[in-house]
């Protein structure tokens, strides 16, 4: 039997303000702007800032199921994701706009060291964010 794949998607339109659009997921809205350098006015998250936070939230609620199926006691999980990109890309120089490495923090609170390695392995095994990003560019992931 295969499985039925899910579909994501997002509709993203330009609005009546330079450098501003409006994305739609699932009925929902969200303001992105361009940073000035593209002419945005900057005042919203931009699309790069919504990969990092995609990154950092699917390992959250990952870590998160994890820890409930393990049985782990989880008092708390807090991910900050970064990463470096040449801007000089996205303004139309000849430079690789793509992201060169990524780093993801997770401060684990309530589980033991092993206990903080097996909710890494499942983020690093069941996030599609994680595992897309990481065949694209290098992934540093820490534990605090």
């Amino acid at each position: 039997m295969s499985a039925t794949l899910a579909t994501a998607s997002a509709t993203c339109h330009l609005s009546n303000q330079p450098g501003r659009a409006l994305i739609t997921l699932r009925g929902q809205h969200l303001v992105t702007d361009s940073p000035p350098t593209l002419g945005g006015p900057n005042e919203a998250i931009n699309p790069v800032e919504m990969l990092l936070s995609a990154l950092a939230g699917c390992a959250v609620f990952v870590c998160e199921k994890a820890a409930r199926e393990i049985g782990i006691a989880l008092e708390s999980v807090s991910v900050t994701a970064s990463g470096e990109f040449d801007p000089r890309g996205v303004c139309g120089e000849a430079f690789d706009p793509r992201f060169q490495a990524f780093r993801v923090r997770v401060a684990l609170k309530g589980p033991d060291a092993a206990q903080c390695e097996a909710l890494i392995q499942a983020f690093k095994a069941r996030c599609p964010v994680y595992t897309t990003l990481s065949r694209a560019a290098p992934v540093e992931v820490t534990v605090e």
